[in-house]
């Protein structure tokens, strides 16, 4: 397994070294400046590039043939595929962890002007681009899988549309079973449904992947 992410991890290097320095460039701007639009689109927007990061080693790893060498070694396909979605998982994370410190660095400097709610829309933020990036993964994996390479670009492309699809219709639900105002406890209650339901998604999204990769033939 170990040897499976490291090399996950040299296939997107150099995507991993452009992609730090932009959000290190992005980031000094958002602290410097307290752009409202600038802090909402980054606080969304990083975990799902970074999910999008670690999906696009497949790509890579069949343009280099490392995807069927690796085939050759003693691992099982159950091991390959989860070595994905771990990866898939930490990028996530990290996207979120970037987005937690320069959205409360740019609130420590500009002051919480930024939040209708207070707390809650930072959560919101967070949580949602968190959400969109595993939902990224539990739609896009599968297809691979199940499509090959060569619609790696579109399969990225139903991936976002989709988890962005998936959020806003969870969103909408929650909104239309709501009687009035939603309090605090009513709103994170939903947030925790939504929470379980991608954390299902992606669950189910894993067991579907090392099915389909198990009756490939290559």
């Amino acid at each position: 397994m170990n040897g499976l992410m490291r090399s996950i991890f040299y296939e997107t290097l150099d995507s991993i070294k452009i992609s730090v320095l932009l959000l290190l460039i992005i980031g000094a701007v958002l602290l410097t400046t307290g752009n409202e639009s600038l802090l909402l689109a980054f606080s969304v927007a990083v975990p799902p590039v970074w999910s999008a990061l670690m999906f696009s080693s497949l790509r890579k790893e069949d343009m280099s043939r490392w995807g069927k060498y690796k085939l050759t070694f003693p691992v099982k396909r159950q091991e390959i595929v989860q070595s994905q979605y771990i990866a898939h998982v930490a990028g996530s994370l990290f996207g979120v962890l970037v987005s937690t410190v320069f959205m409360g660095g740019t609130v420590l400097i500009h002051g919480n002007r930024y939040f209708y709610y207070g707390f809650r829309d930072a959560v919101t933020l967070i949580a949602g681009g968190a959400m969109i990036a595993l939902m990224m993964g539990a739609i896009s994996y599968p297809l691979y899988y199940l499509w090959g390479s060569e619609r790696a670009e579109f399969i990225l492309a139903v991936g976002i549309l989709g988890s962005a699809g998936v959020i806003l219709a969870l969103t909408g639900l929650a909104n239309y079973l709501s009687d009035g105002p939603v309090t605090d406890a009513e709103y994170y209650m939903n947030l925790i449904v939504d929470m379980v339901i991608t954390s299902v998604m992606y669950g189910t999204s894993y067991i579907l992947s090392i099915r389909l990769f198990q009756k490939k033939e290559y």
